[in-house]
């Protein structure tokens, strides 16, 4: 199935969000069920003081990395980029608002790159996950979506 490409905001403009509620199942697929993991075993996980199993910090990176497909398509998949810093826990069972904001466009070889300042957050507002990521946009995808 080709991913589906969103128009290209102008920046300062919002990507569409993209929105997950993470369940112990996804986590569990994601690393493997293991014992004294602070992922996949409830007790230990409260046992090192956390109220619950703590989603992996690379599942974050991977919607980002679904917003920006929905976004740039082989863009990303060409030339994307990321850098992103973790700065609250994910918990299990908690939703996750993945959101966008084109930051700027600047000149790559004969395209254009596109930086996204990107950040997920959680059901209260909280941000768990701040940064940017980019793709580049061939400089005739833009005349053709105009």
């Amino acid at each position: 199935m080709k991913p589906q490409i969103v128009r290209y905001p102008e920046v300062g403009g919002e990507l569409p969000p993209l929105t997950k509620t993470i369940v112990q199942r996804q986590i569990d697929c994601y690393s493997g069920v293991r014992p004294h993991s602070i992922h996949t075993d409830p007790e230990w996980a409260r046992k090192k003081g956390f109220r619950a199993p703590l989603v992996q910090a690379m599942m974050s990176t991977a919607y980002v990395s679904q917003l920006m497909m929905q976004f740039a398509g082989e863009g990303f998949i060409r030339g994307g980029r990321m850098s992103v810093s973790f700065i609250k826990p994910v918990f299990v069972d908690e939703t996750l608002t993945v959101r966008g904001r084109v930051k700027s466009r600047d000149p790559d070889g004969d395209s254009t790159r596109v930086t996204v300042e990107v950040w997920c957050e959680n059901q209260d507002g909280v941000k768990t996950m701040v940064g940017t990521a980019s793709g580049i946009e061939a400089n005739d995808d833009r005349a053709s979506k105009k």
